[in-house]
């Protein structure tokens, strides 16, 4: 049994067995092998961030006794490196590398807090009673009770949630559209690494023959929705199955050639280009299913139906209608009856089908829009500069947006697509656009238009209220 105790960092032994370095004779030579080799950056940068955000609060450190008694009564057994980047913070006389040393001196002079000295350590009797906790650590997943380290997908996502996006952004974009219209399953969704699909993306021939565009992290349909599935859930499943990998794939030219082969061979056909199209995902509500009490569309066709009187929900990208009565996720005060009524509309009118009513859900969609604009500034009066009554919405949604992101509100990516929209000539923010889908016969609202419109905004208006 552990107990945790405050302890001198000049009082530890680093561990002369340890597992990275293997044995030993004397802390004389571990610290030369800290500063030395690959390993001398990696301890020099650990000592950096301690220098600058102090020691990980999720990562303790342990320690055993020694044989050397009361002049160094401890020895670390979990946490080696880190105690070494605070010994040679504490004092960088202790780093053989005479350059390294003054780096540390610089890290010293310079930390943004106060280096610790005295650190709260596990104690243990010996090593054998330490093993378990250090096998767990740094064993791998051992079945679910260890340390599981994130891939690809995994670290993307916490970037997400932070608001930032990693350089595999657009090839999980992807995977995730793929998944959620139903082109690929889960089993294979997990056996596609997305670095491998982010090279052939950076490739400008391949994304041509995919049909799709690529811009800040995006992926946009340039060909016909039909091409592009067919394409994708090709190439996709190829990669799942282990017919192609990073081997094959190394080269600007091999991945040229496969997919000039993997086109001829699926007889994709050709495509003519369109304007980019943001392709939809939303895994979460692949397969999923919803009420006929919660939908209103009750007059489906009958092969809709599912076991149990129950309405597959529309895959997204496919979806018949903006959302559910239950699904748009926005929390609208009791008062407010005419957001309420638009709300119950958008829910109830189809833009898609023989009974879609596009202009209707499309200048509802505007309405929305405009009126939660309106409430966010009117509650941030003192935050958001004074804008005059006849203000473009334009302006007012790019100053709402801006205003959400500086305080913590809303994404940069959230940002991004909010600021493109209200900068895109021919955007659904401008009354031009919507005097066209009015009047034009060559300006028509499609229900995929109005779906990507929705999912694009739908974290801004959400926010609005």
């Amino acid at each position: 049994m552990s107990r945790k105790k405050n302890i001198s960092i000049n009082s530890i032994l680093l561990d002369s067995e340890n597992a990275r370095h293997g044995e030993k004779q004397s802390q004389l030579e571990i610290y030369k092998w800290m500063t030395s080799g690959p390993v001398a950056q990696k301890v020099i940068k650990l000592a950096s961030d301690i220098s600058s955000k102090g020691l990980s609060p999720f990562d303790g450190m342990g320690v055993i006794p020694s044989k050397e008694g009361d002049k160094n009564p401890w020895i670390v057994v979990e946490g080696n490196r880190r105690v070494a980047a605070l010994k040679f913070l504490n004092n960088p006389k202790l780093c053989p590398d005479l350059r390294l040393r003054k780096q540390y001196e610089q890290l010293r002079k310079k930390a943004s807090v106060e280096i610790p000295l005295r650190v709260e350590f596990a104690v243990f009797n010996d090593f054998s009673e330490a093993a378990h906790w250090i096998r767990l650590r740094h064993g791998g997943e051992i079945g679910g009770v260890g340390t599981a380290s994130w891939g690809t997908k995994e670290y993307d996502s916490f970037l997400a949630r932070l608001g930032r996006r990693s350089t595999n952004r657009p090839a999980l974009n992807l995977l995730s559209y793929a998944l959620s219209k139903g082109l690929i399953n889960l089993p294979q969704y997990g056996q596609i690494h997305a670095t491998t699909l982010s090279r052939l993306l950076s490739t400008p021939a391949v994304r041509q023959e995919l049909g799709c565009h690529v811009s800040k992290g995006d992926v946009f349909r340039i060909s016909d929705e039909e091409y592009f599935d067919r394409a994708v859930a090709t190439v996709l499943i190829a990669m799942a199955s282990g017919q192609v990998s990073v081997t094959n794939l190394k080269n600007k030219t091999q991945r040229e050639d496969f997919a000039r082969k993997i086109k001829d061979a699926g007889g994709w056909g050709n495509y003519i280009e369109q304007l980019p199209q943001p392709i939809l995902a939303n895994v979460e509500s692949a397969g999923s299913l919803e009420t006929e009490e919660e939908s209103s569309d009750t007059d489906g066709d009958d092969n809709d139906k599912v076991k149990g009187g129950t309405r597959a929900k529309p895959r997204s990208g496919t979806r018949d209608k903006l959302f559910s009565i239950k699904s748009h996720g926005l929390d609208i005060p009791a008062d407010q009856t005419k957001i309420q009524d638009i709300l119950h509309e958008l829910a109830t009118l189809k833009h898609s089908g023989a009974k879609g009513t596009p202009i209707s859900v499309s200048f509802l969609l505007r309405a929305l829009l405009e009126l939660s604009s309106n409430n966010y500034l009117e509650n941030n009066p003192t935050a958001i500069r004074r804008l005059e009554p006849n203000t473009p919405l334009r302006e007012k949604v790019k100053c709402s947006a801006r205003h959400m992101h500086a305080n913590g509100k809303l994404s940069q990516d959230s940002l991004d697509i909010v600021s493109r929209h209200c900068a895109e000539d021919g955007g659904m923010l401008t009354i031009s656009t919507l005097q066209k889908y009015l009047h034009s016969t060559a300006h028509f609202p499609n229900g995929e238009t109005l779906n990507s419109m929705w999912s694009e905004l739908k974290d801004y208006i959400i926010e609005c209220w």
